[in-house]
């Protein structure tokens, strides 16, 4: 009998039911994206995101990804009859809620942030838009 390590979960249909504005504002860069509907992105979505922060900052500044994939979809086989339970693991997605901030950056020009954000938005198939981060001089 095998046992499985990690629980497979159910899809989530409803996903900004409930929209709390979790992580909402800037905390570790200057600029961020935030996300303007809720919806679901991929592993394969994060990774281009960040090859393209990468190549057009030219490896300068700190970028922060503030998502991780976590959540397990699985898909039975192909040609596979109906029942006997849902198949094995297939991706992992994550769910984004409207408001979050998925990526920070910091010590790039704002110019060329602006240049490379906008590259961005086209990878990732959420409305997205361009923050910055408020500094009050005391």
């Amino acid at each position: 009998m095998e046992i499985n390590k990690y629980k497979k979960y159910h899809k989530q249909k409803k996903i900004g039911k409930n929209e709390k504005y979790s992580l909402c504002s800037i905390r570790k860069g200057y600029f961020g994206i935030k996300t303007l509907e809720s919806g679901v992105i991929t592993p394969k979505q994060l990774e281009t995101v960040r090859r393209v922060l990468s190549r057009i900052t030219k490896r300068t500044g700190k970028v922060f990804i503030n998502i991780s994939c976590n959540h397990p979809i699985t898909k039975k086989p192909l040609l596979s009859r109906m029942g006997k339970g849902s198949g094995s693991i297939d991706t992992l997605i994550s769910y984004v809620k409207k408001g979050k901030v998925i990526i920070e950056i910091k010590g790039v020009s704002k110019k060329l942030v602006f240049m490379a954000f906008k590259v961005v938005k086209y990878r990732i198939s959420i409305k997205m838009t361009i923050i910055e981060r408020e500094i009050v001089d005391v």
